[in-house]
């Protein structure tokens, strides 16, 4: 009898942990979240690209169990996922996750598998320039005074164009010798004067950057800012 009931246990461990076996199998399979970038930059919320200019989502359907690990990716299995554009008219997406921009302004792209939706990523569709300039080309002020830069695009032929995104930012770690622009230092459209304070005596240099996701179309423009005391 002792020999049947130590074969019973053995049977009854194993077939638990098969059980378990299968449990953590199940939570390996499960999908937990959805990573979706654009093109191979990572995961970036807001995204920028010039009219006319195609890209494509990424997508990657990962588990919750730890250690986590790719169930899905679609440059393996782009039919696994289904992609969405909320604003079709500015940019559609299809099945293949291709993206074809349409016109100015935004949408926002999700993928899903099932009912797992990914993080929201936002685009943003900007005309298409050939440079970036700011006016005046260098600063000097005195502390406690206001003094403005504009900043334009233009095409081929130099004629402005209105809504190219641009961001604004300094050589240094903080904005110490000037203030940030009142308008804002992110996500602003062209034409457009902007206005800042002189704070401190020091020299700095304000970084103006056309936003897109290529480089040959992210213009620059440094404008040098020497603050004297007053």
């Amino acid at each position: 009898m002792k020999p049947i009931t130590v074969c019973c246990v053995i049977a009854s461990l194993l077939a638990s942990n098969s059980c378990k076996l299968d449990e953590v199998t199940n939570a390996k399979s499960e999908i937990a979240g959805i990573y979706l970038g654009i093109g191979y930059s990572g995961y970036i919320s807001d995204v920028f690209l010039t009219l006319g200019e195609p890209d494509s989502l990424q997508a990657q359907a990962f588990s919750g169990f730890w250690p986590t690990h790719t169930i899905y990716d679609s440059s393996v299995e782009p039919g696994r996922f289904h992609y969405r554009s909320s604003n079709p008219a500015v940019a559609t997406v299809d099945s293949l996750g291709h993206i074809k921009t349409l016109s100015i302004g935004e949408t926002e792209f999700t993928a899903s598998v099932g009912s797992v939706i990914s993080p929201t990523i936002r685009l943003m569709v900007s005309p298409k320039a050939a440079g970036f300039v700011a006016q005046p080309e260098s600063v000097v002020a005195h502390v406690g005074e206001t003094f403005s830069v504009s900043v334009t695009a233009f095409d081929s032929v130099g004629v402005s164009v209105p809504d190219v995104i641009f961001n604004v930012g300094v050589d240094t770690t903080f904005w110490a010798v000037t203030s940030p622009p009142v308008e804002g230092n992110w996500k602003i459209h062209t034409p457009r004067t902007l206005h800042f304070q002189a704070r401190l005596p020091g020299r700095v240099k304000l970084i103006l950057t056309v936003q897109n996701e290529r480089a040959d179309r992210r213009f620059q423009v440094r404008v040098p800012v020497t603050v004297q005391p007053q």
